[in-house]
Formats: structure tokens, C-alpha cells, sequence
């Protein structure tokens, strides 16, 4: 059996699509594999409950190696793997551990390597390159970090793992040599148990929400593009034609490149008197999400920009209508029944919540959901031989 390590050297709540990214992949491990491969999660040794909750079940390798290093120490690993190939300290640490293959180690924000000539093999995860698309998103010396991971990955890592082709693209313009290491695994979402969907009565009561509603579960950072809903309920005020909608949106209100952003959004809010048509419920459990998901008319999916969008494949999982962007990646990832307006153009997503809340039969909303749980465990299945055939490559 070959052990698999995965590095979670980030803040699980800052990152919320990274987490479920990697928790999803490991659970489609151990759901199908047959003494194929053993995956582990690194992490620190401190960890709070909420944190634990999180990694219920989960095989953990607790260790505070890699975060209490000083900067002097990451500049010396560095050193040595740029111009000697490897650190034999990072290697001696997975090899002692039985960990041959490290996985999923994000390439950018929290870049982490082991050199060309480790006896470790890894394989980065690069989530989007977004700085090539909304440059007014990130400080010059942040996109200057990220191209450098990025050529680091690609004379450093075994492979580079990819969500989408719309990335492998993106990747082509900035590196030749990364784009030939890359490999498209696309990430699908379990459909998940029915006894994990919360009796939605107790989640009405808790949040005081109404029977009907659309759910935008997004974290509130700018390229998220909440402005486009407000902007179309606001609209749908102005022509009376707001009653029984209501939308119901979740995420963490953190934006830190502009701590005010959230501050923005309330005060449309207030201004535009919407408060009684969008409720938002802060950060909740994944539990939470997907039962609110389940039970919603519809997903809204607003982004200007998204690697791949972990929102519309839980959506598809449970065989959701999905309200969504015709960028490039939401085309790629396809979902049934797709309903597509422009970033910017709030007066064509009025007019989709108008229709998707008048033709919402509970009927035909559990003949795709019956539907979507057959089709899921035949993508789950495939997820996972993609990701086995990687493995298998670089043994």
C-alpha cells in the first residue's frame, strides 16, 4: 500500500475550498480503493475543536515541523532545493514517516517544494491563476510571489495537479515547462449521505428563513461578484416584483484585500431596504451548506472568475438547478439544467430568479436528485481512477 501524504500548512477556515477539496479526494480514496493507496494529512499538533470536527475519521500525522520554522530556516530549505535539488531535513521527515508521494501541497499562497532531486515525489495543486485575468485584485509584489511559485513548481515537483482545462491554459502563458508537467484531474463531490441533510425545519427555526428561497453559498471576496444579486434584487424592488423571493447566502465575510468590502455590501444592503430578501448566515458547517443546498429552489453562482467552482460541483452532486456565469470554467463543468447570465448584467439574472421561482415542482426537483446520486457514485468512481492513474505514472 502506498502511503500518500497531504500537507495542510494553511488556515482550514480561510480556505474553505481547499479543505473540502482535499478532505473530498481523500474520502473518494478510501472509498474505492483496494490496498491501492493510504492517504495521511499532515497538520499541526495544536489543533482546536472546530478543527478536530473537521478531521473526524481522518488519518492525521500531527506535527509542528513545518510551522515553527523561522524565516531563516524556509530561506535555508529553499537554498538548498534551488541549488541542490532537494532538502535532505523534508525528505527524512517523509521517508521516516513512510510517506513516498506528497500531494495536493498548494502552489501558491502556501507554496511548499521538495526539489528536483528529492526522493520524495510531489505533486502541487494549483488552483487558478486569477492574477492573469483581474490583475486589480493583488498587489504587484503578490503576483511577482505567485509567478515565482509557479516556476518553482515546474522545475521542483513531479507533477503539477490541475482542476480544470480553462487552467491548463491559463498555465500554457506563463510556463511552458509547468504546463508540460501539469495534469487535469477535475474534482467531483460525493453526493452526500441522506442522514448527513439536517432536518431542514430545525435549519428554518435556527435562521428564521422562509419555505422558498435561492442559496449563494461563496465567500465574500471581490471576484465572488455578490454585487450582481443585490444589484438584480434591488431591481426587482424598484418593479415590484420581489415578493417570495428571497435568497439565502453563507460564506466567510473576511476580504483581505479590502477589509471594507463586506462593510460595502451591508450597506447596499441597508440603502436598497433588502434585508427581508437576502439573509446571510455567516459561516456555517459544511453540514449546514449542503442541507441548505438540498433544499433550496435553486444555487446561485455569481463569480467573475473560478478555477473550478467547488459550489457548482456540490450542486451537481444533488442534482440542484444551477444559477451561474457563462464564464469559460462554469461551461466546462457543465452542470444540468444550467441557467446562464453575463457577470455584470443584473437585469438578465432577475429575470432567471423570476422564472426559476414561478416553474420550482418539487416533483421534477426529486426525480434530478434521484438522478444526480446514480450518476455520482459513476463520476466519483472515475474521480478517483483519474487521480490513481497519476499516482501510478510517477511511481
Amino acid at each position: 500500500m502506498q502511503k500518500v501524504g497531504f500537507l495542510i500548512n494553511f488556515n482550514i477556515f480561510k480556505w474553505f475550498g481547499g479543505t473540502y477539496l482535499i478532505k473530498n479526494l481523500i474520502e473518494c480514496i478510501n472509498t474505492f480503493s483496494d490496498n491501492d493507496l493510504e492517504p495521511i494529512i499532515i497538520i499541526k499538533k495544536k489543533l482546536t475543536k472546530n478543527e478536530l470536527k473537521e478531521f473526524k475519521n481522518f488519518k492525521l500525522l500531527k506535527t509542528n515541523f513545518f510551522i515553527n520554522q523561522s524565516v531563516i530556516e524556509r530561506i535555508y530549505h529553499k537554498f538548498l532545493i534551488i541549488f541542490f535539488g532537494k532538502s535532505k531535513k523534508y525528505d527524512n521527515f517523509f521517508l521516516k514517516n513512510n510517506i513516498k508521494i506528497l500531494s495536493h501541497s498548494n502552489a501558491l499562497s502556501n507554496s511548499f517544494f521538495l526539489g528536483s532531486k528529492s526522493e520524495v515525489k510531489s505533486l502541487p495543486f494549483l488552483a487558478d491563476l486569477q492574477y492573469l485575468h483581474y490583475p486589480n485584485n493583488f498587489t504587484l509584489k503578490n503576483i511577482l510571489f505567485r509567478k515565482i511559485s509557479i516556476f518553482m513548481c515546474a522545475m521542483h515537483s513531479t507533477k503539477i495537479i490541475l482542476s480544470s482545462n480553462d487552467v491548463k491554459n491559463d498555465l500554457k502563458k506563463v510556463s511552458i515547462r509547468a504546463y508540460n508537467k501539469s495534469i487535469v484531474n477535475p474534482f467531483i463531490f460525493k453526493s452526500p449521505d441522506r442522514n448527513k441533510i439536517i432536518n431542514i425545519n430545525k435549519i428554518k427555526k435556527k435562521y428564521n428563513l422562509p419555505d422558498k428561497y435561492f442559496f449563494l453559498p461563496n465567500q465574500y471576496w471581490r471576484h465572488k461578484n455578490h454585487y450582481v444579486v443585490l444589484k438584480a434584487l434591488s431591481y426587482l424592488k424598484k418593479n415590484n416584483k420581489i415578493r417570495n423571493l428571497c435568497i439565502v447566502s453563507t460564506g466567510s465575510s473576511n476580504e483581505h484585500r479590502d477589509i471594507k468590502y463586506f462593510s460595502k455590501i451591508k450597506k447596499f444592503i441597508t440603502d436598497h431596504e433588502l434585508t427581508n430578501c437576502y439573509k446571510y448566515l455567516g459561516t456555517v458547517s459544511f453540514k449546514e451548506v449542503m442541507t441548505l443546498m438540498y433544499y433550496s429552489i435553486a444555487v446561485i453562482q455569481p463569480s467573475k472568475f473560478e478555477g473550478r467552482s467547488s459550489s457548482v460541483e456540490q450542486a451537481k452532486s444533488i442534482g440542484k438547478k444551477i444559477i451561474l456565469t457563462n464564464i469559460k470554467i462554469h461551461k466546462e463543468q457543465k452542470p444540468l439544467r444550467a441557467k446562464y447570465f453575463s457577470p455584470n448584467n443584473y437585469r438578465s439574472l432577475s429575470s432567471i430568479l423570476l422564472d426559476t421561482l414561478k416553474n420550482h415542482n418539487l416533483n421534477i426537483e426529486k426525480k434530478y436528485i434521484n438522478y444526480a446520486k446514480k450518476q455520482n457514485k459513476i463520476e466519483f468512481y472515475k474521480y478517483y481512477k483519474s487521480y490513481l492513474d497519476i499516482i501510478k505514472s510517477i511511481e
